[in-house]
């Protein structure tokens, strides 16, 4: 037992039961308990650490560590620390610590709660990111040399304050990669494009000079050097720098377009479509329309003398061999479709035909029609979807209905019997046994009615808009729901969740989904321990993941893995048991664009994970 300064006592048993790695420091840093896998983890023992001074056993990190727990008396809510496991003694494996505070019933900052988990990648590439805002913030503004970093995980740029000065913009200017590129003149744009764009899909760095317009108008020279680098063969990140040059170069833009070969199609600006005429032996551009210059974006000079095979696909790549040959074959080649990005990073689906002609002195070119066809694509594929969705609903209505049919047929069928060996009997003690096995049948019908009801609202529901709704008012809404059971079963839910942690769901199912987990928790929990149940947050790009952890009786994936989210599918002998819970529960999660993953195995637990889109 411990006690708080305002006397109130607490029992720290439950922590021994809890699956993950937890420790308790008082307000003092000493050492209060740990749960089995914290002291398996540092290899420790409580018994001999009991009340020491915690930042003792990891002096390599005394300071930044003494810091946080700081932080975290103030009332800071999950504090970061990351444990570098080659710079200490206790443990071999990298991980992230939670600090929060640890709170008595009077709501009095008692000390501190820290939870390890494992380092995962996300974590560690926005540590290094926040490491990186530090070093940017401190290179030198020798010779005019500006730094800069590009997230490519999360599409962030951050530069130096030199840069803003190079490029004749305010201190606090927020940029991103496409406003940097549009300050860059017409011809020197396209060469940063295009430098970038290997550097992401080839792992090419650079250097280049080139010209930039500051804010004011001012044409300036820079030399800008990048170099990607590159994480499991993706690209994460690419560093360089930016500095201001006196040179008084001009990019030359080669133009060999023929004013002879113009003449030779009259009506070459007058279709109203996009034309190109590209060379049959190198294939470069001799020269497009205006219609084709119009839907790019781009002017004509981009395009001439360049080779087509810069601006197509792999997919209209592979086809290159079997367009040749039927154009040496047929003199022309059936219509292709591919992607392309136009000046505004738009991607258009475009269908391009062409013809081989000869122009003065017998010189063979090809003729290309482009069509814009990314309207129709996308009727298409809106079409297609259609159709998809109609199927899902047909199926899901044809299953429906095979359910309602099999199970209200069931009762029909016990009903009528029942009714026939009631009305056959005439012993007034088995007439009895008849009347109350109606009436437990008669329960039985309203149960499956009423789980009928359930998943039919979870289907009326789909159209409803989602919100964001913060994460912690409808944990305490729940936590206000189980109180009972939770006294009933001496258990105890632990709350990691930071309090300004939002997801996007639609209110009803939030707290229909935490309901039924929290309950599942608490209804199967272990005969000789009581429930405890942990909830925590992680955020990825596209999800707000939330996990719901317990130290029940766990599910046996291998055996029932398949049927974890079936209709009327039960796992432990347990009267109350519906099967319906867990169906409805991921029906709600699909229907928010979600999902669920669970990790469990029989007497260890369960560790559930919601996956709320934030879309």
């Amino acid at each position: 037992m411990i006690k708080s300064k305002n006397n109130s006592s607490f029992s720290l048993d439950w922590i021994k039961q809890i699956p993950s790695s937890i420790v308790i420091i008082d307000t003092d840093f000493k050492l209060i308990s740990a749960s089995p896998r914290w002291e398996a983890n540092f290899q420790l023992n409580l018994e001999q650490i009991e009340g020491k001074y915690f930042v003792d056993l990891f002096p390599e990190l005394a300071q930044e560590l003494k810091t946080r727990l700081k932080y975290s008396l103030d009332g800071l809510r999950d504090i970061k620390f990351k444990y570098n496991a080659n710079e200490c003694q206790h443990s071999s494996d990298d991980s992230i610590w939670h600090l929060n505070p640890w709170k008595d019933g009077y709501g009095n900052i008692i000390g501190v709660i820290i939870k390890i988990e494992p380092i995962t990648k996300t974590q560690e590439l926005e540590l290094e990111l926040n490491k990186t805002k530090l070093l940017l913030s401190n290179k030198t503004s020798v010779a005019k040399i500006g730094s800069f970093e590009l997230d490519a995980v999360n599409n962030n740029l951050l530069w130096t304050p030199i840069v803003n000065k190079i490029y004749g913009l305010p201190v606090d200017f927020q940029p991103t990669l496409e406003n940097a590129i549009e300050f860059y003149v017409d011809g020197s744009k396209e060469v940063i494009q295009k430098v970038v764009d290997e550097a992401f899909n080839l792992g090419k760095p650079w250097n280049v000079k080139a010209q930039l317009k500051q804010k004011d108008g001012t044409i300036i020279w820079v030399n800008t050097i990048g170099r990607p680098k590159f994480k499991d063969g993706i690209c994460t990140r690419i560093i360089g720098t930016i500095q201001q040059i006196d040179e008084e170069n001009k990019i030359e833009v080669k133009k060999t377009v023929l004013e002879a070969e113009l003449s030779e199609y009259p009506l070459f600006e007058k279709i109203p479509l996009g034309l190109a005429i590209i060379n049959f032996d190198n294939g470069n551009f001799l020269n497009v329309n205006q219609q084709f210059i119009k839907l790019s974006g781009f002017e004509k000079e981009y395009f001439i003398n360049k080779n087509f095979k810069e601006f197509i696909g792999k997919s209209f790549l592979n086809k290159e061999k079997d367009l040749v040959a039927q154009l040496k074959e047929k003199e022309s080649f059936d219509s292709v479709k591919f992607t392309f990005s136009n000046k505004l990073n738009h991607t258009l689906n475009l269908k391009v035909s062409g013809n081989l002609v000869k122009g003065l002195n017998n010189k063979k070119s090809i003729l290309c029609t482009i069509e814009n066809i990314t309207t129709q694509t996308k009727l298409e594929k809106k079409l297609k979807n259609t159709i998809i969705a109609s199927r899902e609903k047909n199926d899901q209505l044809l299953n429906f209905a095979h359910m309602v049919s099999h199970n209200l047929k069931t009762h029909a069928t016990n009903f009528s019997l029942l009714l026939n060996f009631l009305n056959d009997e005439k012993g007034l003690t088995q007439r009895n046994k008849y009347m109350t096995m109606l009436f437990n049948a008669s329960d039985n019908l309203s149960e499956t009615i009423k789980g009928l009801r359930e998943i039919v609202a979870v289907k009326s529901n789909l159209n409803n808009e989602k919100k964001l709704l913060p994460l912690n008012e409808s944990v305490f809404i729940v936590e206000q729901n189980v109180a009972g059971l939770l006294k009933q079963t001496n258990g105890k839910i632990i709350n990691e969740i930071p309090d300004d942690i939002k997801v996007k769901a639609l209110p009803a199912y939030l707290n229909s989904i935490l309901t039924n987990c929290i309950t599942n928790s608490i209804k199967y929990k272990c005969d000789n321990k009581p429930p405890i149940i942990i909830l925590s947050t992680e955020e990825t790009k596209d999800y707000t993941i939330l996990t719901i952890e317990d130290n029940g009786l766990g599910i046996d994936l291998e055996k029932y893995g398949d049927q974890l989210f079936g209709l009327y599918k039960t796992f432990h002998r347990n009267k109350e048991s519906r099967g319906i819970g867990l169906y409805i529960t991921k029906n709600q999660m699909d229907a928010m664009n979600g999902k669920i993953t669970v990790d469990s195995a029989p007497g260890q637990g369960s560790t559930f994970k919601f996956y709320f889109n934030k879309k």
